[in-house]
C-alpha cells in the first residue's frame, strides 16, 4: 500500500477548467444511437473480449472534426492519438471526405483485375514522394498485411529464409508478422515461422550504452555527438553477434526497422545506427525494410519518410494508418527488381487499390502538400516537446521525453529511478487526462509511456489563446485577502487555463508568454489576467501555470471536499463556509462547539482514506440530468451551468464544483487538523493544512529545533525548563538594569543642574540608551531653564531610533522643524514637547551643531 501511495502522490495532477479549450464553431450533431448502457450489454455479449476498453469509464464517440471528437453527450475532446496515429490531416477533413463523397456516388468496387482511373492517378502521385528506384507500388488494406507481404517479397528475391527485426518493435499481428513482433504481450502462445531473430534495442534511455538521438530532447546526461552517435557502433556490434552466430553465413532475407518505434512508445535509435545497421546487413545478403507505417507522409517534420532522416535508402517500404486517414489502406513500395521475384506466383488483392482507398489516398497527399502539414509537425512538435521538457523538470515521475515532429513519448517512472511506473498508476494518469478531455494513447514494453501523435492538422494556436482585451486598471491586487495596490493592465483572453478566484478557491499565477500574471478574477463569464505590461489584442500568447501554487490550491481544496464530507455525514456538522488561506485553512462549521475528541477521529477518518487511495473522480452532466439529485449543490457561476462537474470522492461524496481538485485522495499525503476557534455568531472554525503545507511546517518547525539546540546547547526535552530559567534570569536582569539607568540618569540630572552657570541646552545622543532613560532625563530637567534634546540608537535598526526633545515655545520655533527635518522624524509636537521616532541619525553631528550654533551665536 505504501509503494502505491507513493506512486500517486507524483501523478501529473491537474483538473483543468472545462474552457480552456481553443473555441471550435463546429457544432456535432445530436446523438441518435445506443445508450451508454446499451453498448455496454451489447459489448459483453458479441464483442470479442479481446478487444478491450481502455478507459475504465469507456468514451462513444460518435463524430469528429479535425482535431476534435464528440462523445454521446456532445462533449468535445482534443485527440492527441489520431486513432491510433492513423487520422493523419483530420477527422472528416472536408477535402478527403468530398473525395469520397464523389467516388461513392461515381464507382465502389471492380477488384484490380479491371483498370480504374483512380488507382494510376494515386499511384503516379505517391511515386512521386519517393527517393531512388523506389518505383513500384502494391496496394493492401492495412499496415499488418503490408509488413506480411514485405516478408513475402524479401524471401523471394534473396531466397534465404532468416529475418531480423529489433527488440520491442511492432509490425503487425497476423499469425506471420506476429513473429516478427518483439513485443510479448502481442505474442501468442503458438508456433510462428521459422528464422525470427530479434536484435538488441538500441535504445538512449534503457539500452546499457545509453546514446544521443535525432531529437531536441535528450537523454539527461547523454552524449552530444556531433555526427553519428558513438553507441551506434556498439549495438551495431551487438547485430553483427547476431547474424554471426544465429544466421547461416550470407543468408539472411532481410531487416525490418520502423523510423522511430511507434508502439514502443516512440523510441528513437542512436545516431547512425540504423545507417550502419544497413550496411551491415546488405553484407550479409539482405534486404532493409523501412516500416512507415506510423512516421511516413510528413509526421516527423525534417522528411517526409522517416528514413530519410536516417540517411538511408531502403529496399523496401511498409505505408499504412495516416496513408488513407482512417480509411482502410496501406501499402508496399519497392523496386521493379524485387517486385519481378514475386512473379513466381500468381497475386492478386481483393480490395487493395479499390477506387474509393485510391480516391481517399490521392486526396490526402494533396491536403498534405496544400496545407503545409510536413512543416506543422516540425513546428508544432518542436513546441510540443519544448513543453514537455519544462514539465519533465518539475515532474520526476516523467523520465524521458523524446520524439521528433509529432511522433512524441513520455515515459513515466518511479521518481528518481528508472523503473518503470506501475501500469496500473499510468493508466490512472490516462484516465485522468480523458476526463479533463484529452484523448491520448500508452505503450512500451511496461504500458508505462503517454504516447502523442495528433493529426497533423493540429497547429500551435491549438495551444496558445488570442487576447480579445486590454485595458488599463487600478484595480488592487487581493491575495488571501490581503489588499495591495496596483497599476497596470487588465488581459482578456478567448480562454484560459489560469483559474480565477471563486468558489472558495484562490487564483492561479502564471505568464502569458513572458509577461507575469501576477492575479486572476472573475468578471461574469470571462477571466481577467492583471499584468504590469500590456500584450497587444489579437495577440497568441502561449499560458504557462505556477505549478506548484496550483498543486497546493489543488490539494487545499480536495482536503476541504473531504473533511467536510467527513464531518457532515458522521458527525452532523455541515460546513456552511471555508477559506483556502495562503498559511492556513479552516472550514466554517454550524455549531456553537466541537469536541477534541470529534477533531482527532475525522482526522484519522481522512487520512484513511487518503492512504487508501480514494479516487477523486469527475462526472459531467447537463443541468437537467436527473443525477444531478444526487449531488449536493452549492451554487455555481453561471457560465459553469453548461457542462456541470460534479467531483466524486470515491462513495463518500459528491459536489458540483469548478475548482480544481487531485485526481486520488493519496496525491494529498496527510491532513493535520490544527484546532477549533470561535467562528462567526454561531459558528466554529476548523483550521487545517494538507500535504506539502503539513511537512513545510514540519520542516520550519525542525529548522527551529535544530536552531534551538545550538542557542541552548542542550538536548530538545530540556528546551522548556532552559526557556522559562532564561525568562526568569531575563526579568531579573531587566528590572537590575532599570535601576542602573534610572540611578545613571539621576547622575546626568544631578550633574547638570550643579553646573555653574546653568547651560542654555543639553545635547545628549547615547546610542545604548532606550526610552526610559531619555524620558527620565526629561522629566528631571522639565522644570530647569534648558532646552533638551536627547536621542538613542534603535539596537534592531541602525541608524535609526528615538528623540525627545522639549524646551521653550521660542526654542522650539527656531529649531524644531530643522532637527527633525534633519532626522526624517515621524511624531508630534505637544505641550512644549516632541518625542518621535527618527528614520536617519546620519544627520545627528549637524543636528548638534545647529543648537550649538543657535544658543552660542543667535540666542
Amino acid at each position: 500500500m505504501a509503494n502505491r501511495v507513493t506512486r500517486n502522490s507524483y501523478k501529473i495532477l491537474t483538473r483543468q477548467l472545462s474552457t480552456a479549450f481553443p473555441k471550435c464553431d463546429f457544432k456535432p450533431n445530436t446523438y441518435s444511437g445506443p445508450s451508454f448502457q446499451k453498448t455496454n450489454k451489447i459489448k459483453a455479449d458479441h464483442i470479442a473480449p479481446a478487444i478491450c476498453n481502455i478507459y475504465k469509464r469507456p468514451l462513444v464517440l460518435h463524430q469528429g472534426h479535425m482535431q476534435w471528437l464528440f462523445d454521446h453527450d456532445g462533449r468535445r475532446y482534443l485527440d492527441l492519438f489520431g486513432g491510433i496515429v492513423t487520422v493523419s490531416v483530420g477527422h472528416c477533413h472536408p477535402k478527403v471526405s468530398a473525395a469520397l463523397h464523389e467516388q461513392i456516388d461515381s464507382l465502389w468496387h471492380v477488384t484490380n483485375i479491371y483498370r480504374h482511373p483512380k488507382i494510376y492517378e494515386y499511384v503516379e502521385k505517391l511515386i512521386a514522394k519517393f527517393p531512388g528506384d523506389l518505383k513500384v507500388v502494391y496496394l493492401v488494406n492495412s499496415g499488418t498485411e503490408a509488413n506480411d507481404l514485405a516478408l513475402l517479397l524479401a524471401k523471394a528475391y534473396t531466397g534465404s529464409n532468416d529475418v531480423i527485426s529489433l527488440q520491442s518493435c511492432y509490425h503487425g499481428y497476423s499469425s506471420t508478422v506476429m513473429g516478427l513482433t518483439a513485443t510479448q504481450s502481442y505474442r501468442m502462445p503458438i508456433p510462428v515461422p521459422s528464422g525470427m531473430h530479434h536484435a538488441m534495442l538500441p535504445d538512449p534511455y534503457r539500452g546499457i550504452w545509453g546514446g544521443c538521438r535525432d531529437s531536441i530532447s535528450q537523454v539527461k546526461n547523454s552524449c552530444a555527438c556531433a555526427g553519428d552517435c558513438v553507441t551506434s557502433d556498439k549495438y551495431v556490434h551487438q547485430l553483427s553477434e547476431l547474424l554471426e552466430n544465429s544466421v547461416p553465413a550470407g543468408r539472411v532475407a532481410a531487416f525490418f526497422a520502423e523510423s522511430i518505434q511507434g508502439v514502443n512508445g516512440a523510441v528513437q535509435f542512436p545516431k547512425g545506427y540504423i545507417k550502419k545497421a544497413v550496411e551491415l546487413i546488405r553484407k550479409h545478403g539482405g534486404l532493409f525494410v523501412a516500416d512507415e507505417v506510423q512516421t511516413g507522409f510528413g509526421r516527423t517534420g525534417d522528411a517526409f519518410w522517416g528514413f530519410q532522416n536516417h540517411g538511408v535508402q531502403p529496399d523496401i517500404v511498409t505505408l499504412a494508418k495516416g496513408i488513407g486517414n482512417g480509411f482502410p489502406l496501406g501499402a508496399v513500395v519497392t523496386t521493379k527488381a524485387i517486385a519481378e521475384a514475386h512473379t513466381k506466383s500468381s497475386y492478386f488483392n481483393t480490395f487493395g487499390g479499390n477506387p474509393m482507398a485510391a480516391a481517399v489516398g490521392k486526396a490526402v497527399l494533396e491536403v498534405i502538400e496544400e496545407e503545409g502539414l510536413q512543416q506543422n509537425c516540425k513546428e508544432t512538435g518542436r513546441y510540443f516537446l519544448e513543453q514537455l521538457m519544462e514539465l519533465q523538470n518539475s515532474h520526476p515521475v516523467i523520465g524521458d521525453v523524446r520524439g521528433k515532429g509529432l511522433m512524441i513519448g513520455l515515459e513515466l517512472v518511479e521518481p528518481g529511478t528508472k523503473q518503470p511506473l506501475n501500469s496500473g498508476d499510468a493508466s490512472e494518469i490516462l484516465e485522468s487526462i480523458k476526463d479533463l478531455g484529452i484523448l491520448i494513447g500508452t505503450g512500451g514494453r511496461w504500458r508505462n509511456v503517454l504516447r502523442i501523435k495528433p493529426p497533423m492538422c493540429i497547429n500551435k494556436k491549438d495551444f496558445t489563446s488570442k487576447v480579445i482585451k486590454c485595458e488599463e486598471t487600478k484595480e488592487p491586487i487581493v491575495e488571501y485577502g490581503k489588499v495591495s495596490k496596483f497599476e497596470g493592465f487588465q488581459i482578456t483572453l478567448e480562454n484560459t487555463i489560469l483559474f480565477p478566484a471563486g468558489g472558495g478557491q484562490p487564483f492561479d499565477l502564471g505568464w502569458l508568454n513572458d509577461v507575469e500574471v501576477l492575479q486572476v478574477l472573475r468578471k461574469g463569464d470571462q477571466a481577467i489576467h492583471f499584468t504590469q505590461q500590456p500584450i497587444e489584442i489579437g495577440t497568441d500568447v502561449v499560458q504557462k501555470i505556477d505549478w506548484s501554487r496550483r498543486f497546493d490550491h489543488m490539494q487545499q481544496h480536495s482536503g476541504q471536499h473531504l473533511l467536510s464530507a467527513i464531518l457532515e455525514r458522521d458527525h452532523s456538522l455541515p460546513t456552511t463556509s471555508w477559506w483556502l488561506g495562503g498559511d492556513e485553512c479552516f472550514v466554517e462549521l454550524d455549531s456553537t462547539s466541537v469536541s477534541d475528541e470529534t477533531v482527532q477521529v475525522a482526522e484519522e477518518q481522512c487520512n484513511k482514506h487518503i492512504r487508501s487511495a480514494t479516487p477523486v473522480t469527475v462526472k459531467f452532466l447537463k443541468a437537467n440530468d436527473p443525477d444531478l439529485n444526487e449531488a449536493h449543490t452549492r451554487g455555481l457561476p453561471k457560465d459553469c451551468m453548461d457542462t456541470i462537474r460534479v467531483i466524486c470522492i470515491g462513495d463518500i461524496d459528491e459536489n458540483l464544483c469548478c475548482g480544481t481538485h487531485v485526481t486520488n485522495l493519496s496525491q494529498l499525503q496527510m491532513i493535520k487538523l490544527l484546532g477549533v476557534e470561535p467562528g462567526k455568531k454561531g459558528k466554529t472554525n476548523l483550521r487545517f493544512l494538507v500535504g506539502n503545507r503539513v511537512t513545510k511546517s514540519f520542516q520550519r518547525m525542525l529548522d527551529r529545533e535544530k536552531a534551538l539546540i545550538g542557542l541552548l546547547k542542550n538536548e530538545p526535552v530540556k528546551h522548556e525548563e532552559l526557556v522559562s530559567k532564561l525568562q526568569r534570569n531575563l526579568k531579573i536582569t531587566n528590572k537590575n538594569l532599570q535601576n542602573v539607568l534610572s540611578e545613571l540618569a539621576q547622575y546626568e540630572i544631578d550633574k547638570i543642574r550643579n553646573t555653574q552657570p546653568t547651560p542654555k541646552y543639553l545635547f545628549m545622543f547615547k546610542k545604548e540608551a532606550n526610552s526610559d532613560f531619555n524620558r527620565a532625563i526629561c522629566k528631571g530637567l522639565e522644570n530647569e531653564d534648558i532646552f533638551v534634546f536627547v536621542a538613542s540608537e534603535d539596537q534592531d535598526k541602525p541608524k535609526e531610533g528615538q528623540i525627545i526633545i522639549q524646551g521653550a515655545e521660542s526654542d522650539f520655533k527656531a529649531l524644531g522643524q530643522q532637527i527633525t527635518d534633519l532626522l526624517k522624524c515621524k511624531g508630534a509636537f505637544k505641550n512644549g514637547k516632541f518625542q518621535g521616532k527618527a528614520g536617519d541619525l546620519g544627520g545627528i553631528n549637524k543636528c548638534k551643531m545647529l543648537i550649538e550654533d543657535y544658543f552660542n551665536n543667535v540666542v
